[in-house]
């Protein structure tokens, strides 16, 4: 092996920055990405900040959306303001908005809807959830299914079923 062959390629330097402003691209990496009426299927970056843009996957340490459209969020810090989310998964989310699936270890939510909530900690104002599993909560929130309502679920299903089937045996014999 000699030393041109051994030496290790040299790493892609990414932009400083990129600034998007009606436009679209495939894939967009920078330290900083603006976007602004954009759209791209991908974004990987230290900081993303997009105001009425679509977002694909977006990969970075903190990430603004205001009047936005994403289908999957991976951030240490999100705010999420009157935008439609997939899925995010952030350690700190504050959100306005909705949201498919929420991963978080510490939420904020305020006048938002989400389907399926998974956090931590859940703060903030009125949210409405289909499903909510948290250790804290500081928040009204509205759920259609909680543990209470699953156990009593399972109770009257269980009371049903028992129930039936025994007027079947009945009737049987």
């Amino acid at each position: 092996m000699n030393a041109e062959t051994s030496r290790k390629p040299a790493a892609k330097a990414l932009p400083q920055s990129a600034y998007m402003k009606n436009l679209s691209a495939d894939s967009v990496d920078a330290q900083i990405v603006q976007m602004h009426q954009s759209g791209a299927s991908k974004v990987t970056a230290d900081s993303v900040e997009a105001a009425d843009s679509f977002l694909g996957e977006v990969k970075s340490q903190t990430a603004t959306i205001q009047r936005g459209l994403t289908g999957f969020v991976k951030t240490e810090q999100a705010a999420i303001d009157h935008s439609f989310s997939g899925v995010i998964n952030s350690h700190d989310m504050v959100v306005n908005g909705t949201i498919g699936v929420t991963l978080a270890q510490s939420v904020r939510m305020t006048e938002s809807k989400s389907g399926f909530v998974i956090a931590r900690e859940v703060h903030g104002g009125k949210m409405h959830t289909v499903f909510l599993l948290t250790t804290r909560m500081d928040a009204p929130v509205e759920t259609v299914v909680e543990p209470r309502s699953i156990a009593l679920f399972g109770a009257a299903a269980g009371l049903t079923f028992g129930l039936v089937y025994g007027l079947f045996r009945w009737l049987r014999s």
